[in-house]
């Protein structure tokens, strides 16, 4: 049973009354599960499973400042791209939803999913004509990352698998097609995608396009984004959000790495939700994300103030918490030539909130070639538009650090393995 379902164009505003303002990655919540499973479940898929989790940390980091950072989370058709045949309460939603309801599945029908989906395969189609989706580099870190989660989603292309030369491009495209599905879902919302390091890197290389796989130079790539954004004129906002403190270094400074398991590092998340210095950042953080630029602007000048403020608290340091940084990514209806919205199949002028119209017969087709230019894969088209906005993380320290450090802490705990019921 699913506790929403997308049947309609209308039913995406349901997301956004009942508080659901994010749009979350696939691949964090499949970390996450993988870690709260613990190595018991893993069998002798441990090595495998260990290796997904520890060449991914950012993922695991952003898994559970998600769960502290909102008391809800959208979880769209999980159980289609792993543990196919499972319900979604026997898989994810049973980890996560101990106790209370932080993970909401939502059902997108046949209708509005085949929607998104033909978006997205026209939309690589178009892609084709320029070579390849990505470089050599790039595609070999999307496979890799691919099989170490046990990927199980490949939907039919309509046809276009057909016209690649080869498998490589086949799995390529259908991750690429994945995320497109998740922006057009945000597009329709207004919420933002959020993206962990690992894939922010890789959709971000993917939309400019430039071959980076390796971390060391992505910040090559978050310069040329910058750029096409600055000369893009009206339409377009990015910023870094101010220090983001991460709350995983903390959680564990709190364990008994021999005895406690990864449920137990889930519920003191949940607990941190209440502190009333977190309730607050959360507050900010949750605006920055607003539609309301004059709201998002205060939120921003606010944001490091409460970050420092919640450290104090938790009785720690910008050293230990600091482990990514976060860069917010906009285009507004300007930026592609909407002025008004379409809502019930009539222009209305719609307030913040409003689902706004559909881009096909509005935005003329030089508009939207305009917007490819500068980020392909950012603005869907053919799909309902109220705003693209993806919030993309970088890593603050090297991954080796990362991995010797924090890795080494997750995996004794990951070993303890959860408490049996």
């Amino acid at each position: 049973m699913h506790d929403l379902t997308i049947a309609k164009k209308s039913d995406w505003e349901e997301l956004h009354k009942r508080g659901l303002r994010v749009i979350v990655d696939p691949l964090i919540y499949r970390l996450g599960q993988i870690f709260l499973e613990g190595e018991h479940a893993a069998g002798d898929k441990k090595n495998v499973r260990w290796h997904a989790v520890e060449g991914d940390l950012g993922a695991l980091v952003s898994f559970f400042d998600l769960i502290v950072l909102n008391d809800q989370l959208p979880a769209f058709n999980y159980t289609d791209t792993f543990d196919m045949g499972l319900n979604f309460d026997d898989s994810l939603g049973a980890l996560v939803n101990r106790g209370d309801k932080t993970l909401v599945s939502v059902n997108v029908d046949y209708e509005p999913y085949m929607t998104a989906k033909q978006a997205a395969v026209e939309q690589l189609r178009s892609r084709m004509a320029d070579g390849p989706f990505v470089g050599e580099a790039t595609a070999r870190d999307i496979i890799t990352s691919l099989a170490a989660v046990e990927y199980q989603w490949e939907p039919s292309l309509l046809g276009l698998e057909n016209e690649l030369p080869n498998a490589k491009d086949v799995v390529v495209a259908r991750f690429l097609g994945g995320v497109l599905v998740f922006a057009g879902y945000a597009q329709q919302t207004g919420a933002p995608h959020v993206l962990s390091p690992r894939r922010s890197r890789l959709v971000t290389a993917a939309s400019i396009p430039a071959d980076s796989a390796d971390p060391a130079i992505e910040a090559d790539v978050y310069k040329e984004v910058r750029r096409r954004l600055r000369d893009g004129g009206a339409g377009w906002r990015e910023w870094d959000v101010p220090w983001t403190p991460s709350f995983l270094p903390y959680l564990l400074s709190r364990m008994n790495l021999y005895k406690e398991g990864p449920d137990i590092l889930l519920e003191r998340a949940k607990e941190l939700r209440s502190r009333p210095a977190v309730k607050r950042y959360r507050e900010l953080r949750e605006s920055i994300a607003s539609e309301d630029a004059d709201r998002s602007t205060e939120a921003i000048k606010e944001l490091t103030a409460a970050a420092d403020i919640m450290t104090r608290e938790l009785d720690s340091n910008r050293q230990e918490l600091e482990l990514t940084r976060s860069m917010f990514v906009e285009v507004l209806p300007k930026a592609v030539g909407v002025v008004v919205g379409v809502a019930g199949g009539g222009l209305v002028a719609g307030p913040p909130g409003a689902i706004a119209g559909g881009l096909a017969g509005l935005v003329g087709e030089e508009a939207l070639k305009a917007v490819q230019r500068r980020l392909w894969g950012w603005v869907i088209d053919r799909l309902p538009f109220r705003s693209a906005r993806k919030l993309l993380t970088r890593s603050v320290r090297a991954e080796h650090e990362l991995s010797s450090n924090l890795g080494t802490k997750l995996r004794r705990v990951w070993e303890t393995g959860p408490r049996k019921v």
